[in-house]
């Protein structure tokens, strides 16, 4: 019988060929000494991502693949992975390297201290979006963001991060909920209504180095459905 892990990540994965082996490397660096497993859970990416995880990361230790064949979408991914994951901390993130590995450590001590849940946030101060090539997304990034914490959570920035450890009890309360970004705006406003304690951690975020953003394609729609989603909280009450 196979101990637990004490910290699970979820890397969800689309046409990533150009970025996953080094982001498998950095978060295997970031968490050593950490009792740790990586999930990484790939879309049948055209661009044989999941080739390159099982057959040249298949050496990293507590590295498991999920490759699924007619399923997409990220919530749909994360919630599969978080199925899967045995840590009683649970991290997700991109795996464009935009995000930085080195910050895991930092969001998994602030569990340990006893929060529910760490965010890595871009908006509290000694964090940035330092992104470059995308400024009508950083902007709408702010506005949501702005609306959110005036209408749902006050004093919380980042609702749109993405980046995050969780206690898993928190996880199997609240499953994730949506097709895409807006799962986390819903995860804080529920996880704020249940009392659970959340912390904003700064870290800056960086271009993507290599491949397409997923973001850029469907962009306005996104934004609107993270809009009505806002609305729609905002009427359920306290």
């Amino acid at each position: 019988m196979t101990s637990p892990v004490a910290v699970s990540v979820v890397l969800p994965t689309y046409n990533e060929a150009e970025n996953i082996s080094e982001l498998v490397d950095q978060v295997a660096s970031a968490l050593r000494g950490f009792q740790t497993e990586m999930i990484v859970v790939d879309d049948d990416s055209p661009d044989g991502t999941w080739r390159i995880v099982r057959d040249g990361c298949a050496a990293t230790p507590g590295l498991r693949l999920i490759h699924r064949v007619g399923r997409r979408g990220l919530t749909s991914a994360l919630t599969e992975g978080i199925a899967a994951a045995r840590g009683q901390i649970v991290c997700w993130m991109d795996c464009d390297l935009s995000m930085p590995a080195a910050a895991l450590p930092r969001l998994v001590a602030k569990v340990s201290e006893g929060y529910d849940l760490a965010v890595g946030s871009r908006f509290v101060e000694g964090g940035k979006d330092d992104r470059v090539d995308v400024p009508m997304r950083r902007l709408a990034s702010r506005a949501v963001t702005g609306l959110a914490s005036l209408l749902l959570v006050r004093g919380f920035r980042d609702y749109t991060s993405g980046f995050i450890a969780v206690r898993r009890q928190v996880l199997d309360a609240i499953p994730l909920r949506g097709d895409y970004g807006e799962y986390f705006i819903d995860l804080i406003y529920r996880a704020h209504r249940r009392g659970y304690r959340i912390v904003e951690v700064p870290y800056v975020l960086a271009d993507r180095r290599r491949g397409q953003s997923k973001t850029r394609l469907g962009f306005f729609r996104k934004g609107a459905k993270y809009l009505a989603l806002i609305a729609r909280l905002r009427l359920e009450g306290p």
